[in-house]
């Protein structure tokens, strides 16, 4: 009987070992996460002002063309 006591104490503590890992590497993949959103809004928002800046561009170029016409 006690032999069965301690394998099961021993299977108890593997489990919270595991349990206490697969929490570990949650959490560690949602700041990696976290950190990836966070680079996909700074590319968006270098995109929007490239649009931006596409548009000045051609609003500048139409007004030229006017000018010349």
């Amino acid at each position: 009987m006690d032999t069965h006591l301690f394998l099961t104490i021993i299977l108890l503590i593997i489990e919270i070992m595991a349990f206490a890992w697969l929490i570990n590497d949650l959490n560690q993949s949602k700041k990696k996460q976290n950190k990836i959103i966070e680079l996909e809004k700074q590319i968006l928002n270098l995109e929007n002002s490239i649009l931006e800046q596409e548009k000045n561009i051609i609003s500048e170029i139409k007004e030229i063309k006017d000018k010349l016409k």
